[in-house]
This record gives C-alpha cells, sequence and structure tokens, in this order.
C-alpha cells in the first residue's frame, strides 16, 4: 500500500512539475490567420500551375490543328502545283436553303452600304476556278471528303477551331449592328484559323509553288485570326464568314497586328489568339511557330510576303 501510494506521489509531482493546465493547446487568432494565409497561397499557386498547364495543352493542340491543316495545303500543292485560293462569288455559286430553294450567300455590310457576295465550295474545281475557300479544298486532305462532296456546312470538324478560344457553336446568322447576312437559314461551321491573303489569293488566282520566292519554310500560310466576342458572336458573321464560304474575310487575314482575344480588339485584317503573349502561325512548309504580339510590323509583312521581301500591304472588306 506504501509503495502504491508513493508511487502516485512521484507521478503527481512529475505532473506538477512537467505540466502546464493554465496554457491552452488551442491555436491563437493570430496563428489561425497564419495557418489560413499559408494555405490560401498554396490553393492560389497550385490553381495557377493548374491553369498554366491545361493552356499549354491546349497551345500544344493548336499547335497540332495548324499542322495538320498546314500538310493539307502541302497536299493541295502536290496534286495541282497551286495552293488553294481563297474562293469567291461567280454568281453561279449557291446552295440549297434550309427550306429547299437555291440561294446565294453574302453579307451586307452596314458600315459601308455594301452588299458582297461570297462564293460556295464546288466538288471537283479547279484551283482557279474554286469558288469556295481554301479551307473547303483541303477538306479531302483532312479526311473529310464527305464534307466536301455533300458540302455539309454545318460540319467540318474541330480542326479548325482553337481550344483556347472559348466560343459558342455557331447559329444561323442573324441581323446585328455591322451586316446583314444571307445563309439559306443555315447554322454555318467557322474556323479560328485564316488564310495568309498574300498567298491563298481570291478567285480567279491560285499561287503556283515556284511563286514562293522566299521559300516554303519562310513564308506564313495561316495564323489565328483577331477576335472580338462582342462582335464576333455565334450568329454573326462580320469578319467570321463560314470555312465554306469563298472570297470572304472570315478565311484570311494579312494584317500586322497581333491582338489578344477582347472586346474593342482591331480584329479587321489582324491576327490574334487568347494564348498569353501571342498567336500560333504555320508556314507553307507544315512546321508551326509562336509568333509574339510585341514582333514589329515589318517582320511579320516579311513573313507573309511570298515573293522577295518586298514589303505589300491589303486593303479588305468583311
Amino acid at each position: 500500500m506504501t509503495q502504491v501510494l508513493s508511487k502516485n506521489m512521484i507521478k503527481r509531482n512529475w505532473n506538477k512539475r512537467f505540466s502546464t493546465p493554465d496554457q491552452s493547446c488551442g491555436f491563437t487568432t493570430i496563428e489561425l490567420l497564419i495557418v489560413i494565409s499559408i494555405i490560401a497561397l498554396l490553393v492560389s499557386l497550385s490553381a495557377s500551375a493548374v491553369q498554366s498547364a491545361r493552356e499549354a495543352a491546349r497551345r500544344t493542340e493548336c499547335f497540332d490543328h495548324q499542322r495538320q491543316l498546314g500538310l493539307g495545303l502541302q497536299t493541295h500543292l502536290t496534286q495541282t502545283r497551286h495552293f488553294p485560293s481563297n474562293g469567291g462569288d461567280d454568281v453561279k455559286s449557291q446552295i440549297k436553303s434550309r427550306s429547299g430553294t437555291m440561294t446565294r450567300i453574302g453579307t451586307f455590310d452596314f458600315n459601308n452600304s455594301k452588299q458582297y457576295w461570297w462564293g460556295v465550295g464546288r466538288p471537283g474545281a479547279t484551283a482557279t476556278d474554286q469558288p469556295g475557300s481554301w479551307a473547303y479544298s483541303i477538306l479531302p486532305a483532312l479526311e473529310q471528303g464527305d464534307a466536301y462532296q455533300q458540302i455539309a456546312v454545318e460540319t467540318a470538324g474541330p480542326m479548325f477551331r482553337c481550344p483556347s478560344r472559348s466560343r459558342d457553336e455557331p447559329l444561323v446568322p442573324s441581323q446585328d449592328d455591322h451586316g446583314r447576312y444571307s445563309a439559306g437559314g443555315r447554322a454555318w461551321a467557322k474556323t479560328d484559323y485564316a488564310g495568309n491573303a498574300l498567298v491563298l489569293q481570291s478567285r480567279p488566282k491560285a499561287l503556283l509553288g515556284s511563286g514562293v520566292l522566299d521559300g516554303l519554310s519562310q513564308t506564313i500560310a495561316l495564323g489565328e485570326k483577331a477576335f472580338d466576342p462582342y462582335v464576333q458572336t455565334a450568329s454573326s458573321w462580320y469578319y467570321d464568314e463560314p470555312i465554306f464560304s469563298g472570297g470572304s474575310r472570315g478565311t484570311v487575314r494579312g494584317g500586322v497586328l497581333i491582338e489578344v482575344d477582347g472586346v474593342g480588339v482591331s480584329y479587321e485584317d489582324n491576327w490574334g489568339s487568347s494564348h498569353p503573349g501571342g498567336a500560333v502561325f504555320s508556314r507553307l512548309d507544315g512546321s508551326t511557330l509562336f509568333i509574339t504580339s510585341e514582333v514589329d510590323w515589318s517582320v511579320l509583312m516579311a513573313g507573309l510576303t511570298p515573293a522577295g521581301n518586298e514589303i505589300q500591304s491589303l486593303s479588305f472588306s468583311p
């Protein structure tokens, strides 16, 4: 009994010596705020890293899209000795509307009170006689022969869309502040990638491979086009005419600015993207590159010009 009491007394003395009964075991307010701040910082860093990784993946996919489109241009050149033209209206160019009647497609531009008629892709037409755009002409090389033969304007696959640019699926175009659109009541597929207007020229011009004096590896073929989400909406064609429209400015560009997608950007004829810092381009040899928005305009113009380094300028309508 005495031995048990001695042990209990020793234990109590030990607890009195080394325990602090008046000290709280919880966090103080300052400590709690510090922990919360650290957690918030780690979450922020993690979210930023995830977002950067996702954008890197999307940009890689965008590179692949343009590489495939560039190879389509190469295939067309090999088969015809010409690069495809951007097409153009030939008066007879019509398509079956939703109601079953044949109709022309076009844009009436409210800003200059002009009517523009666009060509519609024609299966089997030669490069110099093709009313459809370059994008229509290379569909067989992209394993979209059915869309080419049937002129399936509502579908052309995701190859023509940049995954970083979030935009709604196209709707039947309707009149807006910029124009009135004739589309036969159909929702036409669109493209985020525009051709170099100095290479993919308007019908009846079609550039021979021998006309690229600077070399295929030194000349831009395609690039991402500038985009204002308040103007180029799902139901508008303004500077965003669809893939199959020949001669339009929805499928080619020739400007020397690279804009970041946003409201109020200079979208007419210029290049741009949702990628931070620049846009993805491809060359005529099928290779791809990323050009920063700070590029000197004369350097970009030289890359767009196929015949020597002389600087050319273009004026466009929508």
